[in-house]
């Protein structure tokens, strides 16, 4: 039996779509109609509706909600299923010619202007990491998620989120990651008062992504998710399903290098992947290379990172000013000043973001790690923005 999905425009006839592809923007309310059976021959057959943005009745009428972006529909009936994407264009207002320090970049459909300037800034819990820091990667709380948007929009900051980051253990059931456990603390963010919070910070700019996952390859004892093998990038992909089924209009990624993690699958529904660099990954350039192929390979954006405080020069002891002094632990040395510039204007002006590992007052106190950041985010500032989205 042969399901096809068939849309019916207000002032037109019906056009059949197959399954996935986005057709063109469509009005804000549109009939849709399956059609199935033998060849030769149509029945009606009893049909399931779902749409992850706006609403639709169980007739097949589809209403577009209020934030433009890009929605799935999906029709079951029994076991058959066919699923097409619909583009909801933002009304067309009346705008005046911007100045040269108000330049624009040209915007992805279903998203505002992207503007200019590449979002950087450290892993913090702080929001007043530095005034050289234009973006803010962090976790929050259904409790303070809110208000923590209302301080970045305030201080004219970007936020990547990570709403389900924090301590493994909150995701553990026996040493093994949990989905249920994961969907659950998820869940707690699907409140009518944050779903609209975030869309409109989506809409203006002021959060850039979501990141559901730390390193899903990680294994160390400190840090895994369970045995080799537990996390791949399936399942990865039904997080990032999941949160987008919450937030339509959200960008959702993960954070893992980009060269370790389950390289003989991809992502579908991942939007993003933040990737980490240090210098035992070998050249700087060589990586970012490498990144942003895997990033067109698979469709998807990539934002660089790199880590200050245990990713510089492998030396016993950790001498200054041959390193910039002891990591955090082992024989990790951290950044000296000119790595930190050097990497950074290579990896930065590559990706749709650019963070660091991790906010250290000491480390952004010296004198000449801050010439570095001065650097680096004068540079990302004359840069047009990258949307974190799929390419």
């Amino acid at each position: 039996m042969l399901l096809v999905l068939v849309l019916c425009f207000a002032a037109g006839g019906c056009v059949p779509q197959p399954a996935g592809p986005p057709p063109s923007t469509l009005p804000r309310s549109l009939p849709v109609l399956l059609l199935a059976g033998s060849p030769g021959d149509s029945v009606a057959i009893p049909v399931a509706w779902l749409a992850d943005g706006g609403t639709i009745t169980a007739l097949g009428l589809y209403t577009a909600g209020k934030v433009a972006g890009s929605y799935r529909i999906t029709a079951t009936a029994g076991r058959l299923r066919a699923r097409v994407t619909v583009t909801v264009a933002a009304p067309a207002v009346a705008t005046t010619a911007p100045s040269p320090t108000q330049s624009r970049a040209p915007s992805i459909a279903g998203e505002p202007a992207a503007g200019v300037g590449i979002p950087f800034g450290p892993f913090t819990t702080r929001y007043d990491s530095g005034d050289d820091f234009t973006l803010y990667f962090s976790g929050q709380t259904p409790g303070d998620i809110v208000g923590r948007m209302r301080e970045a929009r305030r201080a004219g900051r970007k936020l990547m989120l990570a709403m389900t980051g924090g301590a493994h253990r909150r995701y553990m059931t026996d040493g093994v990651f949990d989905m249920g456990k994961w969907m659950r603390e998820m869940g707690k963010y699907d409140t009518p008062r944050i779903r609209e919070a975030v869309a409109a910070a989506v809409a203006d700019g002021t959060i850039i992504g979501n990141s559901v996952m730390d390193e899903p390859h990680n294994v160390s004892p400190d840090n895994r998710w369970g045995p080799a093998g537990t996390m791949n990038k399936g399942r990865v992909d039904t997080m990032c399903a999941y949160v987008k089924r919450i937030f339509p209009t959200l960008r959702v990624g993960v954070v893992h290098d980009y060269r370790v993690f389950d390289p003989g699958n991809t992502y579908s529904s991942c939007e993003f992947v933040v990737s980490q660099y240090r210098e035992a990954k070998g050249p700087v350039g060589v990586y970012r290379d490498g990144g942003l192929a895997f990033a067109r390979r698979n469709g998807i954006s990539i934002a660089f990172s790199m880590n200050i405080l245990d990713g510089g020069s492998r030396v016993k002891g950790c001498p200054v000013p041959q390193t910039g002094g002891p990591g955090t632990s082992g024989a990790n040395c951290r950044m000296r000043p000119d790595q930190v510039r050097e990497y950074g204007l290579v990896l930065g002006p590559a990706g749709c973001a650019f963070t660091m590992w991790r906010f250290d007052s000491a480390f952004m106190a010296q004198e000449e790690n801050r010439r570095a950041f001065k650097d680096i985010a004068a540079r990302l500032a004359t840069l047009p923005a990258r949307s974190c989205g799929r390419t």
